[in-house]
């Protein structure tokens, strides 16, 4: 059914508020694979919800940037095919950037994390927080049109995934980095000795998973969801800041930048992780994908749990 105009002006009016969110964007959060599991994980919660799992095909076969989903879906049908757009959905924000649809600042919201004395005075960057509560708000409005609520839905799954990542909370700024670090994009590492440097984001970043393809996405999430049965708590499904400042800041002070972290200033200088370092990283981002797919079911169980 169309919607009216009053409700019409809501979402122009949302979509407006979301262009004067935007601020300069530092990357990803999660690889685009790593997103995809968060998904998965999501998908299995869902199991026992048929009519919310259609409420999200319906909206998702609307969805106005038609083509990642084609490319997304390849020759599937039936089941598959919404289960392969439920995972595209998951990292199309990532895959919309540049385009119309993209939001920089979206992606993160990160406080400043103070270290070496420097001036506590500095402000906090991203507006994911803001970002999670417009498109909450876009998909409880009966006027919205499908195309509309299946862009916010994406940017929930999305930005859901990105603040259980700890670098998209928080931001250095100490002796070294006066002016911040750009969320780790200023630091480099190399994940082995014969490794590619890479920043410390998208060192993070790629801790959950590296491949793309469906199999390998779903036995990823099927082996992280048993390795990590007490990541499985809910608490309030839409509690957004609890997740990243209650949960992931603190893991960015002891864990991201903690003792164990050494990094370099260039490509040219960065050295081999340490083995303590990169395993905890390794298990912190793995229990926090698994965290963030079981909440993007517990949110849209918030949302849509009503369905029949």
């Amino acid at each position: 059914m169309p919607g009216s105009a009053s409700g019409s002006r809501r979402v122009a009016a949302a979509l407006a508020l979301a262009f004067a969110l935007v601020d300069a964007a530092p990357g990803l959060a999660w690889s685009r694979p790593g997103h995809m599991v968060t998904a998965a994980i999501a998908w299995r919660d869902l199991e026992d919800a048929p009519a919310l799992r259609a409420r999200i095909a319906y909206l998702l076969a609307a969805h106005p940037d038609r083509a990642p989903f084609e490319v997304a879906i390849d020759r599937s049908t039936n089941e598959e095919q919404v289960r392969r757009r439920f995972y595209e959905c998951a990292r199309w924000p990532d895959d919309a950037r540049g385009t119309v649809y993209d939001h920089p600042s979206w992606h993160y919201a990160a406080q400043a994390l103070i270290r070496d004395g420097r001036p506590a005075s500095v402000g906090s960057k991203g507006s994911a927080i803001d970002a999670f509560a417009l498109n909450i708000n876009v998909l409880r409005d009966p006027s919205a049109t499908k195309a509309e609520q299946a862009v916010a839905l994406c940017w929930v799954l999305h930005i859901v995934g990105d603040l259980h990542q700890p670098l998209h909370t928080g931001e250095l700024f100490s002796r070294d980095y006066p002016e911040g670090n750009r969320l780790g994009a200023l630091q480099y590492v190399r994940a082995s000795p014969s490794a590619e440097p890479v920043t410390l984001h998208w060192y993070w970043d790629d801790a959950v998973h590296q491949s793309g393809t469906l199999s390998s996405v779903e036995a990823r999430a099927t082996e992280l969801v048993v390795r990590y049965p007490q990541a499985r708590d809910y608490n309030d499904p839409l509690a957004v800041s609890h997740w990243a400042y209650d949960e992931s800041f603190p893991m960015l002070a002891s864990l991201a930048y903690g003792p164990s972290l050494r990094s370099g200033r260039s490509p040219e200088t960065a050295p081999v992780v340490s083995d303590d370092y990169r395993r905890a990283v390794q298990e912190a981002a793995e229990l926090r994908a698994v965290g963030a797919g079981h909440r993007i079911a517990a949110v849209l169980r918030a949302l849509f749990g009503s369905v029949e």
